[in-house]
């Protein structure tokens, strides 16, 4: 099993807000819950549901 990391790595590695994590959990982003305040994720996970949601990156489709 890969290893969980925190909002914080995800939001970093994508260049994305808390805010927009938090709009991707609710809108399927897989997560763990280890407890009622802390939240992990698997980086493979993250990138392949990203994909398959064609979410854009940060900046992308700005000119």
């Amino acid at each position: 099993m890969e290893s969980l990391v925190s909002s914080n790595v995800v939001c970093d590695m994508y260049g994305i807000s808390k805010r927009t994590l938090c709009r991707w959990k609710h809108e399927g982003l897989p997560s763990v819950k280890l407890s009622y305040n802390m939240v992990r994720y698997q980086l493979a996970e993250v990138a392949k549901w990203i994909e398959s949601n064609k979410v854009m990156a940060a900046g992308a489709g700005k000119e």
